[in-house]
Protein backbone atom coordinates (compact mmCIF):
# COMPACT_ATOMS: atom_id res chain seq x y z
CA UNK A 1 0.00 0.00 0.00
CA UNK A 2 1.46 3.13 -0.71
CA UNK A 3 1.50 5.75 1.30
CA UNK A 4 0.80 9.53 0.25
CA UNK A 5 0.59 12.84 0.91
CA UNK A 6 -1.51 15.33 -1.35
CA UNK A 7 -0.82 18.50 -1.75
CA UNK A 8 -4.29 20.68 -3.42
CA UNK A 9 -5.68 23.58 -4.21
CA UNK A 10 -9.76 22.66 -4.18
CA UNK A 11 -12.15 25.24 -5.16
CA UNK A 12 -11.66 26.97 -8.33
CA UNK A 13 -12.01 23.90 -10.36
CA UNK A 14 -13.82 20.68 -8.96
CA UNK A 15 -11.05 17.74 -10.31
CA UNK A 16 -9.70 18.21 -6.79
CA UNK A 17 -12.33 16.90 -4.85
CA UNK A 18 -13.46 14.21 -7.58
CA UNK A 19 -9.72 13.01 -7.63
CA UNK A 20 -9.39 13.01 -3.99
CA UNK A 21 -12.58 11.24 -3.62
CA UNK A 22 -11.13 7.99 -5.32
CA UNK A 23 -7.91 8.58 -3.98
CA UNK A 24 -9.73 7.41 -0.61
CA UNK A 25 -11.60 4.93 -1.72
CA UNK A 26 -8.15 3.18 -3.79
CA UNK A 27 -7.75 0.26 -1.25
CA UNK A 28 -3.90 0.93 -2.49
CA UNK A 29 -3.85 3.64 -1.26
CA UNK A 30 -2.53 5.02 2.36
CA UNK A 31 -3.69 8.84 2.48
CA UNK A 32 -1.71 9.92 5.66
CA UNK A 33 -1.94 13.78 4.92
CA UNK A 34 -3.28 16.31 3.10
CA UNK A 35 -2.40 20.61 2.62
CA UNK A 36 -3.89 23.02 1.11
CA UNK A 37 -2.16 26.03 -0.86
CA UNK A 38 -3.14 29.25 -2.73
CA UNK A 39 -5.27 32.06 -1.24
CA UNK A 40 -7.64 31.06 0.50
CA UNK A 41 -6.04 27.95 2.05
CA UNK A 42 -8.08 28.02 4.72
CA UNK A 43 -11.28 28.04 3.39
CA UNK A 44 -9.98 25.73 0.10
CA UNK A 45 -8.75 23.40 3.47
CA UNK A 46 -12.20 23.53 4.77
CA UNK A 47 -13.92 21.47 1.61
CA UNK A 48 -10.99 19.14 2.42
CA UNK A 49 -12.56 18.62 5.85
CA UNK A 50 -15.72 17.99 4.78
CA UNK A 51 -15.23 15.68 1.83
CA UNK A 52 -13.16 13.74 4.67
CA UNK A 53 -15.97 14.00 7.05
CA UNK A 54 -18.31 12.85 4.59
CA UNK A 55 -15.98 9.51 4.29
CA UNK A 56 -15.66 9.06 8.04
CA UNK A 57 -12.16 9.99 7.49
CA UNK A 58 -11.33 12.35 9.73
CA UNK A 59 -8.42 10.56 11.11
CA UNK A 60 -6.36 12.40 8.10
CA UNK A 61 -4.89 15.60 9.18
CA UNK A 62 -5.47 18.52 6.66
CA UNK A 63 -3.54 21.90 7.23
CA UNK A 64 -3.54 25.34 5.09
CA UNK A 65 -0.49 26.16 3.77
CA UNK A 66 0.77 28.96 1.80
CA UNK A 67 -1.42 31.69 0.75
CA UNK A 68 0.60 33.83 -2.26
CA UNK A 69 3.28 32.31 -4.41
CA UNK A 70 7.18 32.69 -3.94
CA UNK A 71 7.60 34.71 -7.11
CA UNK A 72 7.04 38.18 -7.47
CA UNK A 73 3.49 39.55 -7.79
CA UNK A 74 2.01 42.36 -9.36
CA UNK A 75 -0.63 44.79 -7.47
CA UNK A 76 -3.11 43.43 -10.15
CA UNK A 77 -2.38 39.68 -9.20
CA UNK A 78 -2.63 40.23 -5.63
CA UNK A 79 -6.00 42.49 -5.72
CA UNK A 80 -7.29 39.62 -8.04
CA UNK A 81 -5.63 36.65 -5.77
CA UNK A 82 -7.74 38.72 -2.81
CA UNK A 83 -11.29 38.29 -4.26
CA UNK A 84 -11.74 34.90 -2.58
CA UNK A 85 -15.32 34.73 -4.57
CA UNK A 86 -13.62 33.88 -7.77
CA UNK A 87 -11.17 31.43 -5.98
CA UNK A 88 -14.15 28.63 -4.16
CA UNK A 89 -16.76 28.74 -6.95
CA UNK A 90 -18.12 25.36 -4.98
CA UNK A 91 -17.71 26.82 -1.52
CA UNK A 92 -21.21 25.94 -0.46
CA UNK A 93 -19.89 22.23 -0.49
CA UNK A 94 -18.74 23.35 2.60
CA UNK A 95 -21.65 25.25 3.44
CA UNK A 96 -23.26 25.40 6.43
CA UNK A 97 -19.70 26.14 8.26
CA UNK A 98 -18.92 23.46 10.91
CA UNK A 99 -16.17 24.03 13.47
CA UNK A 100 -15.40 20.88 12.54
CA UNK A 101 -14.23 21.36 9.37
CA UNK A 102 -11.40 24.17 10.72
CA UNK A 103 -8.25 23.04 9.46
CA UNK A 104 -5.70 21.57 11.90
CA UNK A 105 -3.93 23.38 14.50
CA UNK A 106 -0.15 22.86 15.59
CA UNK A 107 1.58 23.98 12.65
CA UNK A 108 0.76 24.91 8.89
CA UNK A 109 0.85 23.24 5.93
CA UNK A 110 4.70 23.03 5.61
CA UNK A 111 5.59 21.74 8.87
CA UNK A 112 2.14 18.93 8.49
CA UNK A 113 4.72 17.77 4.88
CA UNK A 114 7.74 17.85 6.74
CA UNK A 115 6.33 15.94 9.88
CA UNK A 116 4.74 13.58 7.75
CA UNK A 117 7.24 12.51 6.03
CA UNK A 118 10.28 12.66 8.71
CA UNK A 119 7.88 9.89 10.06
CA UNK A 120 7.95 7.38 7.42
CA UNK A 121 11.15 8.34 5.86
CA UNK A 122 11.33 6.84 2.13
CA UNK A 123 7.74 5.63 2.49
CA UNK A 124 5.52 8.96 1.64
CA UNK A 125 5.02 9.89 -1.75
CA UNK A 126 3.56 13.42 -2.81
CA UNK A 127 0.10 13.71 -4.78
CA UNK A 128 1.06 17.40 -6.05
CA UNK A 129 -2.23 18.59 -7.95
CA UNK A 130 -1.72 22.39 -7.14
CA UNK A 131 1.05 25.10 -7.26
CA UNK A 132 3.97 23.86 -5.77
CA UNK A 133 4.61 26.62 -3.42
CA UNK A 134 3.79 24.31 0.15
CA UNK A 135 6.10 21.87 -1.38
CA UNK A 136 9.05 24.44 -2.08
CA UNK A 137 8.81 25.94 1.15
CA UNK A 138 8.98 22.60 2.86
CA UNK A 139 12.07 21.91 1.29
CA UNK A 140 13.71 25.17 1.78
CA UNK A 141 12.72 24.68 5.70
CA UNK A 142 14.32 20.98 5.49
CA UNK A 143 16.71 20.44 2.84
CA UNK A 144 17.11 16.96 4.28
CA UNK A 145 13.34 15.76 3.66
CA UNK A 146 14.40 15.29 -0.09
CA UNK A 147 16.14 12.16 0.61
CA UNK A 148 13.06 10.73 2.59
CA UNK A 149 10.36 10.97 -0.44
CA UNK A 150 10.33 8.14 -2.99
CA UNK A 151 8.76 10.23 -5.61
CA UNK A 152 6.43 12.87 -6.91
CA UNK A 153 3.66 12.79 -8.85
CA UNK A 154 2.48 15.78 -10.22
CA UNK A 155 -0.20 17.31 -12.45
CA UNK A 156 1.49 20.26 -14.30
CA UNK A 157 3.54 21.36 -17.13
CA UNK A 158 3.54 20.93 -20.84
CA UNK A 159 6.32 19.92 -23.22
CA UNK A 160 4.35 18.99 -25.95
CA UNK A 161 2.33 23.06 -26.37
CA UNK A 162 3.99 26.00 -26.43
CA UNK A 163 1.69 26.95 -23.23
CA UNK A 164 1.61 27.99 -19.98
CA UNK A 165 0.14 25.28 -17.19
CA UNK A 166 -1.31 27.12 -14.56
CA UNK A 167 0.54 24.53 -11.69
CA UNK A 168 4.02 25.55 -13.04
CA UNK A 169 3.10 28.82 -14.30
CA UNK A 170 1.49 30.31 -11.48
CA UNK A 171 4.47 29.89 -8.85
CA UNK A 172 7.55 28.89 -11.27
CA UNK A 173 9.86 30.08 -8.82
CA UNK A 174 8.60 27.04 -6.12
CA UNK A 175 8.02 24.71 -9.43
CA UNK A 176 11.85 25.47 -9.96
CA UNK A 177 12.80 24.39 -6.33
CA UNK A 178 10.71 21.52 -6.78
CA UNK A 179 11.76 19.63 -10.12
CA UNK A 180 15.77 20.76 -9.05
CA UNK A 181 15.45 19.19 -6.10
CA UNK A 182 16.56 15.76 -6.65
CA UNK A 183 13.63 13.84 -5.89
CA UNK A 184 12.46 11.29 -8.42
CA UNK A 185 9.00 13.25 -10.52
CA UNK A 186 6.17 11.69 -12.64
CA UNK A 187 5.01 14.76 -14.56
CA UNK A 188 1.04 14.74 -15.90
CA UNK A 189 1.32 17.40 -18.66
CA UNK A 190 -1.53 19.48 -19.12
CA UNK A 191 -2.16 17.86 -23.26
CA UNK A 192 -2.39 14.41 -21.31
CA UNK A 193 -4.31 14.75 -18.48
CA UNK A 194 -6.94 16.71 -20.24
CA UNK A 195 -8.19 13.68 -22.49
CA UNK A 196 -10.12 12.18 -19.70
CA UNK A 197 -13.35 13.94 -19.13
CA UNK A 198 -16.62 13.43 -17.18
CA UNK A 199 -19.05 13.59 -19.33
CA UNK A 200 -22.78 15.13 -18.59
CA UNK A 201 -24.23 11.64 -18.28
CA UNK A 202 -20.66 10.91 -16.09
CA UNK A 203 -22.21 13.75 -13.85
CA UNK A 204 -25.82 12.57 -13.21
CA UNK A 205 -24.31 9.03 -11.91
CA UNK A 206 -23.64 11.34 -8.92
CA UNK A 207 -26.93 12.59 -8.71
CA UNK A 208 -28.49 8.90 -9.01
CA UNK A 209 -26.33 7.39 -5.82
CA UNK A 210 -27.82 7.09 -2.64
CA UNK A 211 -24.48 8.36 -0.58
CA UNK A 212 -24.45 11.28 0.54
CA UNK A 213 -20.93 12.39 -0.50
CA UNK A 214 -22.13 11.57 -4.06
CA UNK A 215 -25.38 14.12 -3.65
CA UNK A 216 -23.01 16.82 -2.47
CA UNK A 217 -20.92 16.53 -5.28
CA UNK A 218 -23.38 16.31 -7.75
CA UNK A 219 -24.27 20.07 -6.25
CA UNK A 220 -20.84 21.02 -6.10
CA UNK A 221 -20.42 20.25 -9.83
CA UNK A 222 -23.69 21.99 -10.58
CA UNK A 223 -21.82 25.26 -8.73
CA UNK A 224 -18.64 24.74 -10.70
CA UNK A 225 -19.60 24.73 -14.25
CA UNK A 226 -21.45 27.83 -15.17
CA UNK A 227 -18.42 29.24 -14.06
CA UNK A 228 -16.42 27.54 -16.17
CA UNK A 229 -18.86 26.61 -18.52
CA UNK A 230 -16.89 26.60 -21.56
CA UNK A 231 -14.85 22.65 -20.75
CA UNK A 232 -17.53 20.18 -21.52
CA UNK A 233 -17.39 18.84 -18.03
CA UNK A 234 -15.35 17.91 -15.16
CA UNK A 235 -11.61 17.31 -16.34
CA UNK A 236 -10.04 15.20 -14.82
CA UNK A 237 -6.12 16.64 -14.87
CA UNK A 238 -5.97 15.91 -10.75
CA UNK A 239 -6.34 12.24 -11.61
CA UNK A 240 -2.87 11.54 -12.56
CA UNK A 241 -1.02 11.48 -9.47
CA UNK A 242 -3.13 9.84 -7.74
CA UNK A 243 -3.28 6.27 -10.36
CA UNK A 244 0.39 7.00 -10.40
CA UNK A 245 0.74 5.95 -7.30
CA UNK A 246 -0.64 2.27 -7.84
CA UNK A 247 -0.62 1.66 -11.50
CA UNK A 248 1.02 3.50 -14.03
CA UNK A 249 0.05 1.61 -16.89
CA UNK A 250 -2.87 4.08 -17.45
CA UNK A 251 -0.11 6.78 -18.70
CA UNK A 252 2.48 6.55 -20.85
CA UNK A 253 5.28 8.16 -20.07
CA UNK A 254 8.79 8.99 -21.18
CA UNK A 255 11.87 9.91 -19.51
CA UNK A 256 13.11 13.95 -20.39
CA UNK A 257 15.35 16.54 -19.37
CA UNK A 258 12.59 19.06 -18.32
CA UNK A 259 13.44 22.47 -16.68
CA UNK A 260 11.06 25.71 -15.48
CA UNK A 261 11.78 29.02 -17.67
CA UNK A 262 11.59 31.52 -14.84
CA UNK A 263 13.54 34.29 -16.60
CA UNK A 264 12.38 34.33 -20.00
CA UNK A 265 9.89 37.57 -21.28
CA UNK A 266 7.54 35.63 -23.17
CA UNK A 267 8.30 32.07 -21.76
CA UNK A 268 8.57 32.85 -18.01
CA UNK A 269 6.72 29.93 -16.03
CA UNK A 270 6.91 27.13 -19.01
CA UNK A 271 8.27 23.87 -18.63
CA UNK A 272 10.71 23.35 -21.44
CA UNK A 273 11.69 19.92 -22.43
CA UNK A 274 15.78 19.49 -23.56
CA UNK A 275 18.95 21.07 -22.30
CA UNK A 276 20.78 20.17 -19.27
CA UNK A 277 17.40 20.06 -16.92
CA UNK A 278 16.58 17.23 -14.63
CA UNK A 279 15.33 13.72 -16.09
CA UNK A 280 12.04 13.23 -15.22
CA UNK A 281 9.13 11.19 -16.16
CA UNK A 282 6.59 13.25 -18.41
CA UNK A 283 3.26 12.03 -20.31
CA UNK A 284 3.15 10.99 -23.70
CA UNK A 285 -0.37 9.57 -23.69
CA UNK A 286 -3.37 8.11 -21.56
CA UNK A 287 -5.99 5.50 -21.79
CA UNK A 288 -8.27 7.67 -21.58
CA UNK A 289 -11.52 5.32 -21.93
CA UNK A 290 -10.52 2.79 -19.39
CA UNK A 291 -9.50 5.37 -16.85
CA UNK A 292 -13.02 6.82 -17.11
CA UNK A 293 -14.29 2.48 -16.27
CA UNK A 294 -11.89 2.86 -13.56
CA UNK A 295 -12.48 5.92 -11.72
CA UNK A 296 -16.30 5.28 -11.94
CA UNK A 297 -15.83 2.12 -10.83
CA UNK A 298 -13.74 3.07 -8.31
CA UNK A 299 -16.15 6.14 -6.78
CA UNK A 300 -19.84 4.92 -7.70
CA UNK A 301 -19.26 2.04 -4.88
CA UNK A 302 -21.82 2.59 -2.62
Amino acid sequence: MQKLLIDTDPGQDIDDLLAIFFALRRPELDVRAITTVTLPTDRRARLVKRLLRYLDRTDIPVAAGMNLPLRPLSDAELREQRDFSRSVNHYAFAEPENPLDAPEGGGDAVDLIIRTVEQHPGEVALACIAPLTNIACALRKKPEIAGMIPYIAMMGGETSLNRLEHNVAFDYVAADIVLSSGIPIFMGTWDVTRRFVLSKADCELFRHQRSPICQALAGAIDLWHPVQSWKPGPVMYDLFPMVCAFDRTYYTTKPMAVRVETRGEFTRGMTVAGGNGPMIEVTTDVRAAELRELYLTTVMGE
